[in-house]
């Protein structure tokens, strides 16, 4: 392959890459309670304004803004990114598949505790938040951007 044809690919797999991190933020990266909570009666008035399957904006205050930062920083890369600015990318591409791997294996929750009386004993819903499908496009698009960073690294 050619040095032009890697440098080619490398960009349109950052393309991807980017758009693909961008796209897992609007995917449900965490479900915080279980269906069985759910079915539980006056529980949707308790959690009234609490986003059953949370996106990551809705569970994240900044770590969010960072990741959709970085998308933007994986995009101006490909296009007109210079050595200096892929290093700087891969670096924080590294820490964000950090983040987004921690993020599968301990869901995010907006740690709401919710306890139901009723005519019976007191009813805690259990906090055992799983992971959606955001984590896992989150990963896969960082994979496809290191993947197109490794390409322009070999055809510089």
């Amino acid at each position: 392959m050619s040095r032009r044809a890697r440098g080619l690919a490398s960009d349109w797999l950052l393309l991807a890459g980017a758009a693909g991190l961008l796209g897992s933020l609007f995917l449900t990266w965490s479900h915080q309670y279980s269906r069985s909570d759910l079915s539980l009666p006056g529980v949707h008035a308790a959690l009234a304004g609490v986003p059953p399957d949370a996106t990551a904006w809705q569970v994240y205050s900044a770590v969010d803004v960072l990741l959709a930062a970085l998308a933007f920083a994986i995009a101006v890369c490909a296009l007109v990114g210079r050595r200096l600015m892929k290093r700087i990318v891969l670096v924080a591409a590294l820490g964000a598949l950090a983040v987004c791997a921690h993020a599968l294996a301990v869901p995010p929750t907006n740690g709401v505790g919710i306890v139901l009386r009723g005519s019976g004993p007191p009813h805690a819903l259990s906090l055992a938040a799983s992971s959606g499908a955001g984590e896992t496009v989150g990963l896969a698009a960082l994979a496809v951007s290191l993947a197109g960073l490794a390409l322009a690294r070999s055809a510089d």
